[in-house]
C-alpha cells in the first residue's frame, strides 16, 4: 500500500502501541514480570486487522484517555515485518496515528509480538514499565 499524499511512510524503525486490558497479562514464570499475552495482539477488527498507533503521532495518554484500567504496549514495526505482517495506515476522526496490523496472525507470530513488546513509560502495570 502507498503512503497517502501529506503523510510519512511508517519506517521499520518506527514503534506501534497497542492498548492492553488487565486480562490480556501473563507472566513467563510465577511471580515474573507481567507483561501482554498474545491474546493482546489478536485480530479485532471487523477486517480481520489489528488496531495500533504510531508513537510518533500520538501519545499514549491520548490512546488510553477514555479507557480505564487500560495498559500501552510498545512493538516495533520492523519485527511485524520480519513475523510478515503488514502496518497499514487508517485514518479514524479524532485518533491520529491510527494505524492497522494485517497478515496472518498464527499462534507462534502472536506469542512472540507480546514477548517482544515493552510497557510505554508510565502505561504498564504498577513496577512493570
Amino acid at each position: 500500500m502507498s503512503t497517502p499524499p501529506g503523510q510519512q511512510p511508517i519506517l521499520d524503525d518506527d514503534v506501534l502501541m497497542r492498548r492492553v486490558r488487565r486480562q490480556e497479562l501473563t507472566t513467563d514464570q510465577e511471580g515474573g514480570p507481567a507483561r501482554p499475552s498474545s491474546d493482546a495482539f489478536k485480530q479485532d477488527g471487523a477486517e480481520g486487522e489489528t488496531s495500533v498507533y504510531l508513537f510518533s503521532e500520538t501519545a499514549p495518554e491520548r490512546i488510553s484517555y477514555n479507557y480505564p484500567d487500560i495498559f500501552v504496549a510498545l512493538v516495533d514495526v520492523g519485527l511485524l515485518r520480519q513475523l510478515g505482517l503488514n502496518v497499514e495506515r487508517s485514518a479514524m476522526e479524532g485518533e491520529p496515528g491510527h494505524c492497522v496490523i494485517t497478515g496472518r496472525e498464527t499462534r507462534s507470530v502472536l506469542r512472540t509480538l507480546a514477548r517482544a513488546s515493552y510497557w510505554a513509560q508510565g502505561f504498564g502495570p504498577v513496577g512493570e514499565e
